[in-house]
């Protein structure tokens, strides 16, 4: 990953993008060798026992990042799901799934949710919401920051286009293991922290159990917790006093 420089745990790379940063689509998805698609097709069928709500759906993958471009292609969610189970596999499948957080700021403070106990990837731990892989929606193979990013809102806080403004991405955060690359968003919303609270309740899938109100003068005291995850610590470091 081009032009990468050390986070602050030294294990999760930062790369601050521009504001005019664009994302390609510039190659299909790559063949897959017998071997390598029995294995893919073995833990997909293993994992869909124990939760047969998952999904194959499509999903864009980064094959070089710079701070301006982001180039890559899309490819089923199966073959990133195999990658995160078994990492192993990353020399030959090369994955690098992109997703998109976004830092909520409210009139009160910015919102926090911790991630359900039962999630299959970083339960308990707390990120700044919305936050999901880039997918593909509809027929559309382009990939659009605020589209994605607004879907993601609608999905896990009930919030709509309507409530809230997407700024310019602002950097890019590469999980250790599975190597899924965040693109940390600026959002803005008129609704006060309460009625954001209460669409959630009434209106919102079940990724969080808890959200959080992080007024200004507490952000110190957040940056220091162990549970918060890099990404959104980073953004909340950006807009520390």
């Amino acid at each position: 990953m081009p032009d990468m420089i050390p986070s602050f745990s030294g294990q999760w790379p930062l790369l601050r993008l521009s504001p005019a940063c664009t994302i390609r689509v510039s190659s299909s998805t790559p063949p897959l060798s017998h071997a390598l698609e029995t294995e893919i097709s073995n833990l997909w069928a293993q994992a869909r026992q124990k939760t047969p709500a998952l999904f194959n759906g499509c999903v864009f993958t980064a094959d070089r990042v710079t701070a301006t471009t982001i180039s890559g292609h899309w490819t089923e969610y199966r073959r990133v799901f195999a990658q995160m189970k078994n990492p192993s596999l990353f020399p030959h499948l090369r994955l690098q799934s992109l997703a998109v957080i976004g830092l909520l700021e409210t009139p009160d403070g910015y919102v926090l949710g911790r991630r359900h106990p039962s999630s299959l990837y970083q339960g308990n731990f707390w990120q700044s919401p919305p936050a999901g892989s880039i997918e593909k929606r509809g027929e559309c193979a382009d990939v659009s920051l605020p589209e994605q990013i607004l879907a993601e809102a609608e999905e896990e806080l009930g919030l709509t286009a309507h409530d809230l403004t997407v700024g310019a991405p602002q950097l890019i955060c590469r999980h250790p293991g599975t190597r899924i690359l965040d693109i940390g968003l600026s959002l803005h919303t008129s609704l006060p922290f309460k009625e954001v609270e209460e669409r959630w309740q009434s209106c919102a899938n079940q990724e969080y159990d808890q959200l959080a109100l992080v007024p200004k003068k507490e952000i110190a005291s957040w940056l220091q917790r162990p549970d918060l995850l890099p990404t959104s610590r980073a953004l909340l470091e950006a807009v520390s006093p």
